[in-house]
Formats: C-alpha cells, sequence, structure tokens
C-alpha cells in the first residue's frame, strides 16, 4: 500500500475520531447515563486529549484535540477548539506532514455556534491545502475562503450549522441531553451541507491503556454505504470518544484509541 494511500486513509479515521466525539444513546441507555452528567448539560469543560491511530498493527498518526472555554456572558461562552495531527513511527520517516484545524465561537443556549473555521495542512514545509470558514447568523451563510487556490464564495446554512471540527462539540452537548437513539447534525463539509447521522446501539465496557470504561457504542454510516465506524463514547469523560473502529470493504481498518487526557488543561 502506497504511503499517500495510507495516510490519506488514517486521515478519514483521525477526522471520524473528531466526528464522534459525542454520541447518543438508545433511549434507556442515553437516559441512564444523561442522568449522572446533569452539571455538564449544557456545558464544556477545558481538555486535551491525544489519540493513536493504527492499521494492520502499525502506528500511523498522533491527533491532539484540545478545548479551551472562556466564562458565560450575554452573548454565550466563548470556546476555542483546536485539532493537531502529525504521522508518527515508520510513517514520519516515509511522509512530512502535519494538519491544523481550529474552530472558535460561542456556545448559545446549550448548542454550538461556530463563527471562525481554519484547516492548514502542511507537506514538506509547503501549504499543500488552507482553507478558512466565516459564518455570518445575521444572514444565515458562510463563506468559503481556499487561500492556497485564492477563491472564495459563499453559501447558505440554517440555524444550528456547525463546521467539520465543531460538530463534536456539538455531539458531546447533545449526548449529554439524553439525545434519540438516531438523530443527526447539520454540518458544512466541502462547499456542502451535509447531515451526519449517527445511532445508539448499546452500552458496552471498553479497555484502553489509560483504564476502562463504561460506554456508549454507537454507529456512524459515512456517505458509502460500504464503510462503517463504530464508536465509543464514555460519559465519565464527559462523552469523549476512548475508541474508534472504521471498516471499509476491500481497505485496512483503522483504529483509533485514547491514550491520554487531561481536564482543565489547554495545548498552547
Amino acid at each position: 500500500m502506497k504511503v499517500q494511500t495510507f495516510y490519506n486513509q488514517m486521515s478519514a479515521c483521525q477526522f471520524i475520531l473528531l466526528l464522534v466525539m459525542t454520541f447518543t444513546a438508545t433511549q434507556s441507555v442515553a437516559f441512564e447515563l444523561a442522568n449522572q452528567t446533569k452539571s455538564t448539560q449544557g456545558k464544556l469543560k477545558p481538555f486535551v486529549a491525544t489519540y493513536l491511530i493504527t492499521a494492520m498493527g502499525l502506528e500511523g498518526i498522533n491527533v491532539t484535540n484540545s478545548l479551551s472555554v472562556d466564562q458565560s456572558n450575554d452573548t454565550g461562552q466563548a470556546y476555542h477548539f483546536k485539532s493537531y495531527s502529525m504521522p508518527i513511527g515508520l510513517l514520519a520517516f516515509k511522509k512530512d506532514e502535519t494538519r491544523d484545524e481550529q474552530s472558535k465561537g460561542l456556545i448559545k443556549n446549550g448548542r454550538i455556534q461556530p463563527q471562525n473555521y481554519n484547516y492548514l495542512q502542511i507537506r514538506n514545509n509547503k501549504t499543500r491545502r488552507n482553507v478558512e470558514l466565516k459564518f455570518n447568523w445575521e444572514a444565515q451563510e458562510v463563506t468559503n475562503h481556499h487561500v492556497h487556490k485564492n477563491s472564495k464564495w459563499s453559501m447558505p446554512v440554517p440555524h444550528h450549522t456547525v463546521d467539520k471540527l465543531s460538530y463534536q462539540l456539538s455531539l458531546m452537548l447533545k449526548l449529554a441531553n439524553k439525545p434519540d437513539k438516531h438523530f443527526s447534525i447539520p454540518v458544512a463539509d466541502g462547499g456542502k451541507l451535509k447531515q451526519y447521522q449517527f445511532e445508539i446501539i448499546a452500552e458496552e465496557r471498553v479497555y484502553t491503556s489509560l483504564g476502562s470504561y463504561r460506554a456508549l457504542k454507537i454507529q456512524h454510516k459515512r456517505y458509502k454505504k460500504d464503510k462503517t465506524i463504530t464508536l465509543w463514547c464514555t460519559p465519565e469523560l464527559n462523552y469523549l470518544p476512548v475508541k474508534i473502529i472504521q471498516e471499509e470493504t476491500g481497505k485496512p481498518t483503522f483504529i483509533s484509541t485514547l491514550i491520554s487526557y487531561q481536564e482543565g488543561m489547554e495545548r498552547n
């Protein structure tokens, strides 16, 4: 398998990992676990979480997600969510590439309202992709600026739409407020408005290098019918996913595992 293909597939798993950072529960399971986190409803706590993505037993990418939040005010609670990924192990010798995503906005009435989203991909010390999104909620539109292509355009978006990174925060809030077994989140993704669909399957115990967690098992089917993503999110960490498995016909299985977590910390 070519290194480029391997990295792209691993990055897709990373994206999914961001994507599931909060899922929902079967109505009975969601009710039980949501009751344990009443104090977190409508709120998010700062954290730093690091994941290791592997395929075929080989280490591939480290992904670190960090969230900082400010005190609430009349306009809401400001947040800054960041995700940084880089290759490690054998892949680090084959491919020099980093990806930096950031989302800034407000948390209003228990919902995420993004204002700015940035995606920067650097390969061999050169910018491969640089994208900026700006949300105008009065006009209900988002402006997409491809800096590396020097192109800019806008599209309408309904209320409660989020970006490709902050949707995981939206999921966390949704799960803490007892969601239904099936739910979706509108996301401005690749110049289109997409509905990310989720289904809560069961409650299971998951074992990691950090210990065992009682978690909700959720399934997310991507736009390709032959791709399935399974996530395990735990109320012990405010519904952060501790394990993610991506399976696709004819391709390697990718596993993302939480290897480090600190609450109340943020990465500079």
